[in-house]
């Protein structure tokens, strides 16, 4: 007779973990912007695809891998610049993807796609502050926070999720329409920018860190390992969720156009598969998925502001002020917010993408003045093509810019970051030898 298959308790931990990182990662971003990215690629959805798994999960599941082996806190991504700069950095990034943009988005999206569709009249306002109300009443209970989403909110959240992707994959919603290649691999990467889950790596690893140590895993190579193990599990869920929600897009591809609404999209596709009774399935999946990235952020910017602050700033009074101010930028609805954060991702994500991708190879690089010119040479060309893109000013060094190799891939900063990396390597070098010598 065989026996019942017993589940050690680490690897519980590891599942709830990694469920919960999944769910706050998973919010509305990233159950908007897959089907749509289908819909504008068509015959091209798996280079669409593929650019966007690569800004995400691919990016944020390593940023949060490699702030573990650099201690676990958020400032550790960036700290060789300096320990200013990776507070002042992180903070950028909490507050792109707390209260100023992520998490309003949370609210409008949920009222948009959720609320508006069974209650008609009900203002946004009003969902916004019920909303908050909600993920407030799950933060102040701080020590349970992960549990929470990991036990009760994500499981649910990936059966409605996964109901949908198993439909379409049986009965698609119509034939893939055939599109000219238009560069889509970068469209996806760029479109992954919108989920701004790089940008709350860092601040993730922070709060599985402190997860782990609450459930009693005091050996730092075994925190490692299970933050590892946690990170694999949340890279897995949502490399499914995200490839099944852009083939669902590009089933759709015939019926919208680039031009269609995001929120419309996702809307259209899911009626499409289930009719009426779709409006309650996707009700269901983003209020999910918002709550749980709405709780999941809020309660990271908490304890993040109370740890820099060494306690001055209450991880409770945060949480008030970031519903708060959500409440207010959420009235800006989906599409407002997401016009506006486009500028500020644009300059601060290819910053992110070096400090992660120099950060697996800290212990081989010898010189914190390389970590500066990496940082230097990523910000500078971003900043000035979001300047040209936000005010119309510094045109023409945009477009030298945008004249950069390996723009068509979304990396036109690369040989800008390789020279100036090179340089201020050179100069590391040579202070190295001063400081020696005297």
């Amino acid at each position: 007779m065989l026996g019942v298959v017993k589940i050690s308790r680490k690897s519980k931990d590891i599942i709830t973990m990694g469920f919960a990182l999944f769910a706050i990662f998973f919010g509305a971003g990233n159950l908007i912007f897959p089907p749509y990215l289908g819909v504008v690629s068509g015959s091209n959805y798996l280079k669409a695809m593929g650019g966007f798994l690569l800004t995400d999960p691919v990016l944020p599941v390593l940023g949060v891998i490699v702030t573990a082996s650099l201690g676990g806190r958020a400032e550790d991504l960036g700290k060789r610049v300096s320990p200013n700069f990776s507070k002042i950095l992180s903070a950028i990034a909490i507050l792109a993807i707390g209260p100023f943009f992520a998490v309003p988005r949370t609210a409008a999206t949920t009222h948009d796609i959720a609320v508006s569709q069974i209650f008609p009249s009900l203002p946004l306002w009003v969902t916004s502050t019920l909303f908050f109300v909600v993920t407030i009443i799950f933060c102040l209970n701080e020590s349970n926070v992960v549990s929470y989403i990991g036990n009760l909110l994500t499981p649910s959240l990936l059966i409605v999720l996964a109901l949908i992707i198993i439909k379409c994959i049986i009965h698609p919603i119509g034939p893939v329409k055939v599109i000219a290649d238009e560069n889509f691999f970068l469209r996806g990467f760029t479109e992954g920018y919108q989920t701004m889950d790089a940008l709350g790596a860092a601040l993730m690893a922070g709060i599985v860190k402190t997860d782990v140590l609450r459930r009693g895993y005091k050996d730092p190579k075994e925190q490692l390992n299970i933050m590892v193990k946690v990170g694999i599990v949340c890279f897995i869920l949502l490399a499914f969720v995200y490839g099944g929600l852009t083939y669902i897009g590009a089933t759709a591809s015939g019926m919208y156009t680039a031009d269609t609404e995001r929120v419309t999209v996702l809307l259209g596709t899911v009626a499409s598969l289930f009719g009426e009774i779709g409006k309650i399935v996707i009700g269901i999946g983003v209020s999910l998925a918002c709550l749980t990235t709405s709780v999941g952020l809020t309660a990271t910017c908490g304890n993040f502001f109370e740890s820099v602050s060494n306690g001055k700033l209450k991880y409770k009074y945060v949480v008030l002020a970031s519903a708060g101010v959500s409440v207010i930028l959420s009235l800006l609805g989906v599409e407002g917010l997401i016009s506006l954060a486009v500028p500020i991702l644009l300059t601060i994500y290819p910053v992110i993408i070096v400090l992660i991708i120099m950060s697996i190879f800290d212990k081989q690089i010898k010189y914190s003045e390389t970590y500066v010119g990496g940082v230097v040479g990523a910000f500078i060309p971003s900043l000035i093509q979001s300047l040209n893109m936000s005010f119309n000013i510094l045109e023409g060094p945009a477009n030298f810019v945008t004249s950069l190799p390996l723009k068509s891939y979304g990396f036109e900063w690369l040989i800008p970051v390789i020279i100036s990396t090179s340089l201020f390597t050179i100069y590391g070098m040579v202070k190295n030898k001063k400081t020696i010598a005297n």
